[in-house]
């Protein structure tokens, strides 16, 4: 399933989402803000922690959900591993949070290692 144009946009005005990855019993287990970005009508997260990040193995492994405005999109966490894909990421990074903190970390090696693509249920 595709991210359709209307839920795109909100998700390039607004600075976070709410990140709802599920534990081993397909709970979430955490309700955290994450900054958010898109490119190419797709729709990424980054861990701060890098791939030891709790939610980020969760989420890998089990799934989750994305609150936005209310709303709650169930959505795989797929890990990124295409370089050009991660630059991009990266640039989309730069442009929507540029001089927000802490997006030199958002921007590192390690977050990048660590940039997950959400894919719709």
């Amino acid at each position: 399933m595709a991210w359709n144009k209307e839920v795109l946009v909100k998700l390039n005005e607004v600075a976070t989402v709410q990140n709802h990855p599920n534990d081993d019993q397909g709970k979430s287990f955490q309700d955290n803000p994450i900054w958010v970005v898109t490119n190419d009508d797709k729709v990424y997260l980054r861990a701060g922690k890098g791939k030891e990040s709790k939610w980020y193995q969760s989420g890998i492994k089990n799934g989750g959900s994305i609150e936005l405005d209310g709303q709650n999109f169930d959505v795989d966490y797929v890990s990124v591993d295409d370089p050009a894909e991660i630059s991009a990421v990266t640039e989309a990074y730069l442009k929507k949070y540029h001089g927000q903190y802490p997006i030199d970390m958002m921007i590192s090696d390690k977050c990048a290692d660590a940039t997950v693509e959400l894919k719709l249920k």
